[in-house]
């Protein structure tokens, strides 16, 4: 797997950066998303989306689970796994259905059914820290593994 980091000052800047990524994929794929709450997981999916050309709103799916957007090149499912946990056999119906698949807290998944969902591209969304182990605002560093 290919690793790339990149440093976002901005919403925006996270934003573009997993637009780019979206904007150069060209087949179904599942993704795991992992960081902290408030770092950034919903703001790169909605970038994500874009870069796939999904006209709908896309907005965090906390409570219902799952988001789905069918205005792109492929199908965009955004599953958010950290109050809901959608059962096995409808993700295993989205991964059938030839779907970008994007999962927020994809390590819950894997707490609950104790398994490892194998995906084509990790990316990791961390807090940038001071010296003093303070975070420094609006910056973060996301990891990418594809």
């Amino acid at each position: 797997m290919e690793k790339i980091t990149k440093i976002s000052n901005s919403p925006e800047e996270t934003f573009n950066i997993a637009f780019e990524i979206a904007s150069k994929l060209n087949h179904p794929c599942l993704i795991g998303l992992t960081g902290e709450i408030g770092a950034g997981k919903t703001c790169f999916a909605k970038g994500f989306a874009e870069g796939l050309g999904v006209k709908e709103l896309i907005t965090s799916p906390t409570f219902l689970g799952v988001s789905e957007s069918y205005s792109g090149k492929m199908p965009f499912i955004h599953i958010d796994f950290y109050k809901k946990v959608v059962p096995k056999n409808l993700l295993d119906k989205f991964l059938g259905d030839k779907a970008v698949v994007l999962i927020e807290w994809i390590e819950n998944f894997e707490a609950i059914f104790n398994e490892k969902l194998n995906t084509d591209i990790n990316v990791l969304i961390q807090y940038l820290k001071d010296k003093e182990g303070l975070i420094i605002d609006n910056m973060r560093e996301i990891i990418v593994e594809m």
